[in-house]
């Protein structure tokens, strides 16, 4: 394995450098990213519903529950369809879904923390991270540019931390090998 590792480290190189890149777009035009990633959604959902209608048909002789997932390709396609049709509806969807499992999970928290503020000290630091979270989730849903900027920013930090270690693992690999480059397995 640490020969195959060593011979292909330049894709390890390469991939990080494409991450790094998404990582910095996203974070400097964070609407475009995030637009852009619904659209990617959207087709992914048409192919992956075409893929599964195909699927179905084919198998509703031999699987019992072949409808289902006639219904299930159905739906990722109508789906997809809407989603490239008017990518602002599933983004606003997308958001709105994350503001109100926000606005639950805070709630949740500050009653959970007052019901066990007798049996552990420092309660208040969860009543404020549960007051952090409802805040965020009432914001997000009151001003849901907020939350495709806040989405697409920390996708863009993902990118960027995984865009770094994939081309400091590139590097590491180059130097335990011999450096060359392979095309081959």
């Amino acid at each position: 394995m640490e020969t195959y590792l060593t011979r292909f480290w330049w894709l390890f190189l390469v991939r990080g450098i494409f991450a790094v890149i998404l990582g910095i777009l996203a974070l400097v035009m964070p609407v475009t990213t995030f637009a852009v990633l619904v659209i990617f959604i959207g087709i992914y959902m048409f192919i992956d519903g075409l893929f599964t209608v195909a699927a179905a048909i084919s198998s509703r002789k031999s699987r019992r529950y072949w409808a289902w997932w006639l219904l299930s390709g159905i739906l990722s396609i109508i789906i997809g369809i809407i989603t490239l049709y008017n990518p602002f509806i599933t983004a606003f969807a997308i958001v709105m879904l994350i503001a109100v499992w926000a606005i639950v999970i805070g709630i949740m928290e500050i009653i959970w923390a007052i019901q066990i503020r007798k049996e552990i000290k420092g309660e208040g630091w969860y009543i404020l991270a549960g007051v952090l979270t409802l805040l965020f989730g009432l914001m997000v849903f009151l001003i849901p540019e907020s939350g495709i900027v806040l989405l697409a920013s920390l996708f863009g930090l993902y990118a960027l931390v995984i865009g770094i270690m994939l081309i400091s693992a590139g590097i590491r690999l180059r130097k335990r090998g011999n450096g060359n480059i392979s095309l081959t397995a």
